[in-house]
């Protein structure tokens, strides 16, 4: 296994794609899941990354950096050079607003190039350099009281999603003892959405996970803050588009072609983000 769960309030974890295992061209297609986190991507020239979401495709052969998707894309993953290295980043949900002078609104459900710190092209052995300049840089002490309020109010609804209300500004913004408009202007600022969403992208990331794991059932439904299991399938049929037997059948293909690389899209370490 080729996931590093990584110790820091900014990183999530690491996957190193063993490319050597895959021959060119091959190339897999399959939905993503719905994310709460960020991700920067290390391509060594090695494969071609497509996403597709919200009709629009965004298609990239060098590094990238792309945004949190409360949606599900359809990703495309083409090797192109299997002697190459590819590197995946997983940021946790209030890690990207450091890196880049995009704002973060404009980064959900779609994929934005660009950081402030250098993404050229990484040779062989600056890998590991790379993640230690990232993880310096992310972990300096942020003097703005709204981001220190921002991250303690994400651990709270981390730890406590399946129980708070869909819409739950006025709960969470009482127990914080700020007001309404500020907890909204937080949640726009550092994760470009509002606390709504962020709560049913928690639940559909944590449910995908149930699913991939093996553990759909009532129980599971209920404990992930859905009502039922009827209110669950109707919110992934609009989430993916199909059925949840015919998203079944086409995970059960990827899990079987690319395992390590579907655990890593599927892992979820809710609990520790930021």
């Amino acid at each position: 296994m080729n996931i590093v769960c990584h110790d820091s309030a900014y990183i999530d974890s690491i996957y190193h794609v063993p490319v050597e295992t895959y021959r060119e061209e091959h190339d897999f297609h399959f939905f993503g899941a719905p994310s709460v986190h960020e991700h920067i991507i290390l391509n060594d020239d090695c494969a071609t990354i497509s996403f597709d979401i919200n009709g629009k495709t965004y298609e990239y052969d060098g590094n990238i950096v792309c945004g949190k998707f409360t949606q599900a894309p359809k990703i495309k993953i083409v090797f192109k050079n299997t002697h190459k290295k590819l590197t995946i980043i997983r940021l946790t949900s209030c890690g990207m607003f450091k890196l880049t002078d995009t704002p973060i609104i404009s980064m959900v459900n779609q994929v934005t190039t660009g950081s402030i710190i250098d993404l050229d092209r990484i040779s062989d052995g600056e890998i590991e350099n790379y993640i230690r300049r990232l993880d310096l840089l992310m972990n300096e002490e942020s003097d703005q009281k709204a981001y220190n309020v921002t991250r303690e109010i994400i651990r709270y609804v981390n730890a406590n999603f399946s129980h708070l209300p869909t819409n739950a500004t006025k709960v969470v913004a009482e127990r914080f003892g700020i007001s309404e408009s500020s907890l909204r202007r937080y949640f726009k600022k550092y994760l470009g959405i509002n606390l709504s969403t962020y709560i049913i992208t928690v639940k559909r990331k944590k449910m995908i996970q149930a699913i991939y794991e093996d553990n759909y059932d009532s129980l599971s439904v209920r404990e992930n803050g859905y009502y039922d299991q009827s209110h669950f399938l109707n919110d992934f049929k609009r989430l993916y588009g199909v059925p949840l037997k015919e998203y079944l059948n086409a995970m059960q293909t990827m899990k079987e072609r690319a395992p390590d690389m579907m655990q890593f899209l599927y892992h979820c370490n809710i609990q520790s983000t930021i």
